[in-house]
């Protein structure tokens, strides 16, 4: 990677890693045709003219086993920070349309620049690189539109101008250079871009605002085969993940990814780490990022995966601590909004969190998004749960234990 914090990368074509045509943009925004399986991810903090308080989160994923099948999806979800609620929404192309019948995928995207559209149930979403008057892609910058109706039918739309002021960074700085493994798939590329300033209108239900935000992110993940397919055995289970984007409010941006394997009592495996982004220096990686889990979630019944649940009840980690000796880092996150659980094909939560803590020995705070596939449900694992619950969880807990000694 080119170490330094030059305007290079504010003009295309710019390559973000030295000899990677990976990293070539735009095509590295785009489509990547030889890939089963590409992943598009947005997300952010919003604050409407009235004050209040919003966080959203989109995806686009792009799954074409054996580039013959589609088995596409889309998700939107908007966060009401101020009361802790939240809407979401997935629609799905899939079982999967034979790509040689001459059907039309709901997912369009272009291969040498970002444009891509879905149209979904609730109408067409859409993410695309915005022009200038002569007609030329305007680096990094983006319209879009996310659209869907929450778990009660209310029509969620977010319309929104996305423009950078940092650089995107590859996963695991200079020592991965983006390439990682992921899922057991070892030629796996990603990266993130922060410090995205957002602007334009949020509606959900009968209420409209105007909204704009500088904590937000883009993700972005390609994969050689079909993500997380479960490997040789067909178990898509097997693994599962922890990603937290957080934006600390002394410009430093942490991308922290944790990789388990579920069949070897959940064993932190590669490519797990803290890659950073900040406006002042070049971005680091540090392998030895630790978590501490104060208390965990329970799965809400009302939110189905695509793919049938392994018991009828699952925790999800909730709050935590984030240590790394290398970083001299110790952050504390909360949640914003309780149980965010979405209907992906797997258990998936993801939500705003605040965080506090310490940072090369200053305080910072700042806001974060968390994800997590690590749903808990054997005994041994809820007996982790039930040593962090509460009173009133402890209970619960515990008869789902007990039940499980009695099958």
């Amino acid at each position: 990677m080119d170490h330094h914090q030059s305007d290079d990368w504010r003009r295309y074509p710019f390559r973000l890693v030295t000899g990677d045509t990976q990293f070539d943009f735009p095509a590295a925004e785009a489509n990547h045709p030889q890939c089963e399986s590409d992943t598009w991810f947005l997300a952010g903090e919003l604050t409407a003219e009235s004050g209040r308080r919003y966080a959203f989160l989109s995806i686009f994923n792009k799954n074409r086993p054996g580039q013959a099948i589609v088995a596409d999806f889309y998700t939107l979800a908007l966060f009401d920070i101020d009361v802790g609620a939240y809407g979401t929404f997935t629609d799905y192309d899939m079982p999967g349309s034979n790509l040689r019948s001459g059907s039309n995928p709901k997912l369009s995207v272009a291969d040498d620049h970002l444009d891509i559209t879905f149209d979904s149930r609730a109408g067409t979403a859409q993410w695309r690189t915005c022009r200038d008057e002569g007609g030329r892609l305007v680096p990094y910058t983006y319209d879009v539109t996310f659209v869907g109706r929450d778990q009660a039918g209310a029509q969620m739309r977010l319309d929104l101008r996305v423009t950078p002021s940092r650089a995107p960074v590859p996963l695991g700085a200079a020592t991965h250079n983006g390439r990682i493994e992921c899922f057991g798939q070892a030629d796996t590329y990603s990266y993130f871009q922060t410090g995205m300033s957002m602007s334009g209108s949020l509606s959900w239900g009968s209420v409209t605002e105007h909204v704009a935000g500088n904590a937000g992110h883009v993700d972005r993940q390609w994969f050689p085969l079909v993500a997380n397919s479960g490997g040789p055995d067909g178990d898509i289970r097997s693994r599962a993940h922890e990603w937290r984007t957080i934006n600390l409010d002394n410009g430093v941006d942490l991308s922290i990814w944790r990789q388990f394997d579920r069949t070897n009592r959940n064993a932190v495996e590669p490519f797990s780490g803290v890659t950073t982004s900040s406006p002042v220096a070049d971005p680091e990686y540090a392998d030895d990022v630790e978590v501490e889990v104060f208390s965990y979630v329970r799965w809400p019944e009302a939110i189905r995966t695509l793919v049938p649940p392994p018991a009828p009840v699952r925790y999800m980690p909730d709050r935590h601590r984030l240590t790394s000796r290398a970083l001299d880092l110790d952050l504390t996150g909360d949640p914003l909004v309780a149980a965010p659980a979405h209907g992906l094909p797997l258990e998936y939560m993801e939500g705003p969190y605040r965080y506090q803590g310490m940072l090369r020995g200053v305080p910072v705070s700042g806001f974060g998004f968390y994800e997590r596939s690590l749903a808990l449900y054997r005994d041994w694992e809820l007996a982790d749960v039930l040593a962090a619950a509460d009173s009133e969880q402890r209970d619960d807990v515990a008869r789902v234990i007990d039940g499980l000694h009695r099958i």
